[in-house]
């Protein structure tokens, strides 16, 4: 991910932090920081007309890189601020920035991602330029890149099985990006290893009733996941472990 910039963020909204988000230390769980990311996307995108207006016109936002560098969870009872802002667009990919700060302005969290709009019923990308705002989002990004793309694992070990289940479903009938972190961070956490970033790229769709497949290789710094359906690869991640 590169620096922050020095560029004005375009929308914001606090939140307290709540009991049901926490972990068993009282601190945000990374599934539910990544779901007030998503909130404050939609948030802004809604309040520019090209969240709920473009889904009634038969499109629909995917994420399908994310980035996130975490350098503070928050604790319960804190209220955090997410900023947002559009940074451009790459090819079919259109990039929108994170910042999360506490109370006193310290940053918590930086995260980069990119997304693609889809026609609902073909699925098929469509230019993200034909719909964004000019002024949110420059046609020729320059100081800002997609999130990396993730490689596949060598020689990676079998982790164990997700199945997905109804409650990983959204309102577009398919699995919400947060099942996938969070399917990352039970998985990171049953194997004793925490981390402070997380890159994930969405390959493919997963249905409901499909058993994902985590398989992982692992080294001092870094643990690779991948998921993957029958001979469907459905994600690929990294984490890079915390040092406490």
């Amino acid at each position: 991910m590169k620096p922050v910039s020095h560029k004005p963020f375009q929308y914001q909204k606090p939140f307290e932090i709540l009991s049901f988000q926490i972990d068993p230390s009282g601190k945000l769980r990374w599934a539910s920081l990544a779901d007030l990311l998503q909130e404050v996307a939609w948030k802004h995108a809604d309040s520019r007309e090209f969240g709920q207006v473009l889904f009634d016109k038969g499109y629909m936002w995917v994420l399908s890189r994310f980035d996130i560098q975490v350098h503070a969870m928050p604790f319960w009872g804190e209220t955090i601020h997410i900023e947002t802002a559009g940074r451009g667009i790459n090819k079919l990919f259109a990039l929108r920035e994170f910042r999360v700060t506490d109370s006193s302005g310290t940053v918590l969290a930086t995260a980069m991602s990119a997304w693609l709009l889809l026609d609902i019923k073909t699925r098929r990308p469509q230019r993200p330029s034909l719909v964004l705002p000019s002024e949110l989002f420059e046609t020729e990004p320059s100081d800002y890149s997609v999130p990396d793309k993730v490689p596949f694992p060598d020689q990676p070990q079998f982790g164990k099985i997700f199945t997905v289940n109804h409650s990983d479903l959204d309102m577009n009938n398919h699995v919400n990006n947060v099942s996938y972190i969070r399917w990352i961070e039970d998985f990171c956490l049953e194997k004793g290893f925490y981390f402070d970033r997380i890159g994930i790229n969405y390959l493919n769709e997963a249905l409901l009733g499909e058993n994902i497949e985590i398989l992982f290789s692992l080294d001092a710094q870094e643990m690779l996941v991948y998921g993957r359906s029958g001979d469907r690869d459905i994600f690929t991640s990294w984490v890079e472990k915390h040092y406490m």
